[in-house]
């Protein structure tokens, strides 16, 4: 599990950090307000085609709401 998210985006921590709070990918995109093969390219391996980086606004915005789910 991802115990310091603040270390950055990578598809590893999204899906660690989404998953840590019981998150489906599509409850993550709603919060987000993207759509869910945003998010599955997000969390897509770096080394695949389909693979794209999270903007960091978004991962901060789901920094923001996860923090607001925890308490």
């Amino acid at each position: 599990m991802i115990d310091t998210p603040e270390l950055g985006y990578t598809p590893a921590n999204l899906k660690a950090l989404r998953q840590k709070y019981n998150l489906t990918q599509q409850a993550t995109a709603d919060l987000l307000e993207v759509n869910i093969s945003a998010l599955q390219r997000w969390e897509t391996d770096v080394g695949q085609k389909s693979h794209r980086d999270m903007p960091h606004s978004k991962w901060l915005t789901l920094l923001d709401n996860i923090i607001q789910l925890s308490k």
